[in-house]
C-alpha cells in the first residue's frame, strides 16, 4: 500500500522509463570505471594517515625565536606578596599606577587557591597576594618597594596614602 501510494506520488517527478534507464546505465558505468581509482586513493588515505599518526609530537621550541629573545633580554619575572600592612593592600592596580611610576607590570595574581593572569588595572590587590611582576631589575626592585613600603624607593614614587 505505502509503495504504491509513493509510486503514484513521485510519478510525475520522475523522468520517462527510457531516459530513467539511461541515467541509471551511465550511473552504473561510471561506478565501475571509478570503483578502482577510488579503492587505491582509499588506501593512500590510509596509508599517509597512518604514517602522520605514527610520527613522534615535535618538540616543543625551547628557545623565543630571536627577535623576541632580544626583546626579553632584560626582562625577567619575580614574586612579591602583599601583606596586610603593605601600602598596596586594598588599592587597586589603576591607584597605583605601577607601570607609569617604576615601568614594571603586574603579569599575574595568586589569590588563594586561584590565580589571575593578566589582571586588569581595576583588580583589588588583597593581603595575601601574591603578585608576578614582570620588567628589568630596576623596575622589579621599584615596584616591590611601592607595593611592600619596603626596600629602595623608586625616585618620585611615594606610595599614594591609603
Amino acid at each position: 500500500m505505502l509503495a504504491a501510494a509513493t509510486a503514484a506520488l513521485s510519478a510525475p517527478l520522475l523522468p520517462r522509463l527510457p531516459i530513467g534507464l539511461g541515467m541509471l546505465a551511465a550511473l552504473a558505468i561510471a561506478a565501475a570505471l571509478l570503483w578502482r581509482p577510488s579503492i587505491a586513493l582509499y588506501g593512500r588515505a590510509q596509508v599517509s594517515l597512518r604514517d602522520v599518526l605514527a610520527r613522534p609530537p615535535a618538540a616543543p621550541h625551547d628557545e623565543p625565536p630571536p627577535a623576541v629573545r632580544s626583546f626579553l633580554r632584560e626582562a625577567q619575572v619575580e614574586l612579591v606578596p602583599i601583606g596586610p600592612d603593605a601600602p598596596a593592600a586594598g588599592r587597586l592596580i589603576r591607584e597605583l599606577e605601577l607601570r607609569s611610576r617604576t615601568g614594571a607590570s603586574v603579569v599575574g595574581i595568586e589569590r588563594g587557591d586561584g590565580t589571575l593572569v593578566n589582571p586588569g588595572p581595576d583588580e583589588e590587590l588583597q593581603p595575601g597576594d601574591v603578585l608576578l611582576l614582570l620588567g628589568s631589575a630596576a623596575q622589579r626592585a621599584d615596584a616591590a618597594s611601592l607595593l611592600t613600603g619596603r626596600g629602595r624607593p623608586a625616585p618620585g614614587s611615594a606610595p599614594p596614602g591609603r
